[in-house]
């Protein structure tokens, strides 16, 4: 069987107590034996898996400002949405009590980031407290160990930037607690308490670090796959992106340049893709599985992204339906001509029966996961799609921004134009020349932004660029994220802190209006 089905296959070792990572209670009575049986342990325990009650990248595209409500004349959400309308604003205005307030009007489709984040780090927690104790190799063993602590770190990436202020705004601001063993307290008064956002990084360094030495001690072969499983080129694009958060140039350079160097990923080139026509079912490329020369780690699906805000506008008279978002005008203006990703990278959609015919296509607020998408047929794929990957243009960009912000502009501007004329037609494409300081900074976040929009980086990058205001509409209401506001820090939800007396809450925005 693939490793890929494998690791979505309902393989999955039950470990009694990864449902409430913070809710005290037995350990499970598993007791693995061999370094093979702990690989499986952690591919069904600590893996994402493809679809999942969690959805751990849930809120990043909803919270930034590459989203916009569908504005389609004659579609509105019927009578009986109207309780998932609320809900969608609650959360699109960035509401401090959107996690009471969604509960009490009915919705109860809520992703618990935080519980499944924490099921997922038990999962590698277990791992890494088995080992001593299994049957195998030092390769073998040192082969899952590394997998263990990369996802460890991911999670963990993931969890401080959702729950803990920016590291380079507040690092001695709370973050998480740190759960680094798999043993459950049985006295149901012991309770964690949050680890400072500068000790959760330094713990993710550790991991990222350690992974990195035991990858290297086991053959080339097994230390990169096309595999879905955990690599060293993830381990040090991972490494990059979180130096970069920590402002780290030097170190963000370095690893940046080791996946770029070390390895044979290379830029796919967008000119050689064609966009199917708009009445044919054909698919789109799929950027982010491994049939792209540019993916290191495919992970999730579409679901971890889109869940819950995956609802429809129906037009009354000819009951068609549209998603609630589509991309921003921000977002989409951003391209300029010549640039082959505005319609690659993002579903364009043509309405058929539009009123106005100058506004019969738009771009939905979500990647192509498979196929081209029109109002007349919807195509199913019968492929996996993965809608998330550590890619190497990711790589590029983090070396272009340190480097910009690390005294070596030349290097900066040498990476984005490795990049961007792959990105661009042949005529439409000029070599950046003469930037430099913050125009550089900025013309590089901004390729940044058009990349990688709607992989689940856009939230957190805003967070550390300083944490910009920029508003968001619903049915004709306005909200303000203002500069430095609280909410670019996501509250602990009433279930999380019920479980959990001694987790202090993160501070609030005041109820944002209109």
């Amino acid at each position: 069987m693939k490793l890929k089905n494998i690791l979505y296959a309902t393989l999955f070792v039950s470990l009694s107590s990864c449902g409430d990572f913070l809710e005290p209670k037995s350990q499970s009575e598993y007791v693995p034996k061999e370094a093979t049986a702990l690989q499986e342990l952690l591919i069904g325990a600590a893996y994402p898996e493809q679809t999942s009650q969690y959805n751990l990248l849930s809120y990043l595209e909803i919270f930034n400002d590459d989203f916009q409500q569908q504005e389609l004349d004659g579609f509105s959400f019927l009578e009986n949405q109207q309780t998932t309308s609320n809900a969608l604003e609650y959360m699109f205005s960035w509401q401090s009590d959107m996690f009471i307030a969604m509960p009490q009007i009915g919705y109860v489709n809520i992703p618990n980031v935080w519980e499944g984040t924490y099921k997922y780090i038990l999962g590698a927690n277990a791992v890494l407290d088995y080992m001593d104790d299994v049957a195998g190799t030092t390769e073998e063993k040192n082969y899952v160990l590394a997998q263990a602590l990369g996802l460890r770190a991911f999670y963990y990436y993931l969890l401080v930037n959702y729950y803990g202020a920016p590291y380079n705004y507040n690092k001695a601001a709370l973050g998480v607690p740190l759960k680094l063993d798999s043993k459950m307290s049985e006295e149901s008064n012991v309770m964690m308490t949050r680890n400072t956002v500068e000790e959760v990084y330094t713990q993710i360094i550790d991991d990222l670090n350690e992974a990195e030495r035991l990858f290297l001690t086991v053959p080339v072969a097994n230390q990169y796959q096309p595999n879905f499983l955990v690599s060293l080129p993830m381990v040090e694009l991972l490494k990059s992106r979180v130096y970069l958060y920590m402002e780290n140039w030097s170190e963000a350079r370095k690893y940046a340049g080791k996946v770029i160097n070390d390895w044979n990923f290379s830029i796919l080139d967008l000119n050689g893709i064609s966009l199917p026509d708009p009445t044919v079912k054909d698919p789109y490329y799929e950027f982010n599985s491994y049939t792209s020369p540019e993916v290191i780690w495919a992970y999730g699906s579409i679901q971890d992204l889109v869940s819950q805000y995956v609802t429809y506008l129906t037009n009354s008279s000819d009951k068609t339906t549209r998603r609630a978002f589509n991309a921003s005008e921000t977002l989409l203006s951003s391209f300029k001509a010549g640039d082959l990703r505005k319609d690659l990278y993002i579903v364009r959609e043509i309405l058929v029966n539009a009123k106005d015919p100058n506004k019969n296509t738009f771009y939905d607020s979500y990647l192509p996961y498979g196929k081209y998408k029109t109002s007349n047929s919807v195509p199913v794929s019968s492929n996996e799609y993965f809608a998330l990957s550590f890619r190497l243009s990711e790589a590029y960009l983090n070396l272009a921004e340190a480097a910009a912000l690390d005294n070596a502009e030349g290097e900066a501007i040498s990476a984005m134009n490795t990049l961007l004329e792959k990105r661009y037609t042949p005529a439409t494409y000029t070599t950046i020349s003469g930037l430099t300081g913050e125009a550089l900074v900025n013309m590089i976040r901004d390729e940044r932004r058009k990349e990688l929009c709607f992989e689940g980086q856009r939230w957190f990058d805003l967070r550390r660029y300083g944490m910009p205001s920029f508003t968001h509409k619903w049915n004709g209401n306005t909200y303000t994220l203002t500069k430095n506001d609280p909410s670019y820090t996501m509250p602990l939800s009433k279930a999380i802190m019920d479980k959990n007396i001694k987790l202090e809450q993160n501070p609030l925005a005041p109820k944002r209006v209109n």
